[in-house]
């Protein structure tokens, strides 16, 4: 018997997608899960298929130096991940058919959790090795690194959060 009685959470239903060994920059796809992350299901498709439309950029909050400013973002740094976005559809698009498997509204989903991982680091060499003389100085005889990501979403069935009304009666 355990000395201290804690109280066990009742689990809620939850579906989840991943993905593995994806050609995509794993920094793009942890803003984009960032991006998506605790928000309804049909607002996080909308997110997503506005940067693959090049309509309203994914804000970045992080690997974002140097990085250019957007508008419609108000002045806040962002880009238009399309590959990645693309990536997160399918991946919801997954998700959301393992939640109907489960018998869950697709209404009442919510995005849990977006996570992205960097997988793999590969390192590319030239074919053949060569010296300095050849190369010029300063040059290196490799080529970048070659990263593969991984990605996973979860979602929840809960219900949407009610908009307070404001009312007349409230204000007195």
């Amino acid at each position: 018997m355990y000395k201290y009685a804690h109280k066990v959470e009742e689990e809620k239903k939850v579906a989840r997608a991943q993905g593995y060994d994806y050609d995509a920059s794993y920094k793009d796809l942890t803003n984009v899960c960032g991006a998506i992350r605790g928000k309804p299901l049909a607002e996080a498709k909308k997110i997503l298929e506005d940067a693959v439309a090049l309509k309203k950029a994914i804000p970045y909050k992080r690997f974002s130096k140097g990085m250019g400013h957007r508008s419609d973002l108000g002045g806040r740094k962002g880009r238009y991940p399309r590959k990645e976005a693309k990536i997160m559809l399918g991946l919801l698009k997954n998700a959301v058919a393992n939640a109907a498997f489960k018998g869950m509204d697709a209404a009442k989903l919510f995005i849990r959790s977006a996570i992205a991982y960097k997988q793999n680091v590969f390192p590319r060499y030239r074919k053949f090795w060569v010296g300095g003389a050849t190369l010029g100085y300063g040059k290196q005889a490799t080529w970048a690194n070659y990263v593969t990501a991984r990605a996973e979403v979860t979602l929840e069935e809960r219900e949407p959060k009610k908009k307070k009304e404001k009312t007349a009666k409230a204000k007195q």
